[in-house]
């Protein structure tokens, strides 16, 4: 599918202009088809329309992870244990963990 829509681009070698033509006629349709296989080979590319609220949600979950990160790389002491359950689930999607 990928090696099928980048057959679909202009020539590299070819004027600027064409090429500017060739987006301005085909663009939104190639990007359209390349955001569907994100979506289908990648499971990237959603349109996801967050709330407001929930975009707060996420900002903060990933300052949140942000700083545990920052503080395993840092001199402050964990057991090897514990730094490597929180490596192994930090980013597992939420239906992944394990809260038993």
């Amino acid at each position: 599918m990928l090696q099928q829509l980048q057959q679909q681009l202009p020539d590299r070698d070819l004027d600027r202009e064409i090429k500017k033509q060739w987006w301005k006629n085909n663009g939104a349709t190639w990007k359209n088809e390349l955001r569907q296989a994100m979506i289908k080979y990648r499971n990237i590319g959603h349109e996801w329309n967050f709330n407001q609220q929930q975009i707060e949600l996420l900002k903060q979950y990933l300052t949140a992870n942000k700083l545990l990160m920052e503080c395993l790389n840092s001199e402050c002491y964990v057991s090897r244990e514990v730094r490597e359950e929180i490596e192994d689930s930090l980013f597992l999607p939420f239906a992944d963990l394990n809260y038993d």
